[in-house]
């Protein structure tokens, strides 16, 4: 387990947030992509493959630093599933949230 950075924190949170990303899917993509920018990146592409006609919706930068310094303002900060003070419990369901 490691801490990410803030830009990684950020990008956890906007693929978390993307449209049809659920923990599973976001498991998948991390492990297939590395990290949650790579996984961005190729969204758009596998929305295609997918047959959408539309890719799915990602939340753009402006929107995850906007949500990040919300929950700033009010003493909270994003947890992320690969970080050592992710909660044990949250840890423990099948999938965890990522």
């Amino acid at each position: 387990m490691t801490s990410l950075s803030d830009a990684e924190r950020r990008d956890w949170l906007r693929l978390a947030r993307s449209e049809n990303v659920g923990p599973v899917t976001f498991r998948e993509l991390i492990r297939r992509y590395g990290t949650a920018s790579r996984a961005l990146a190729a969204l758009p592409e596998l929305s295609r493959r997918g047959g959408r006609a539309a890719p799915a919706r990602i939340p753009s930068i402006a929107d995850a630093e906007a949500e990040l310094a919300a929950g700033a303002a009010l003493g909270a900060r994003l947890l992320v599933a690969s970080e050592p003070d992710f909660p044990p419990a949250l840890a423990a369901i099948d999938p965890p949230p990522p």
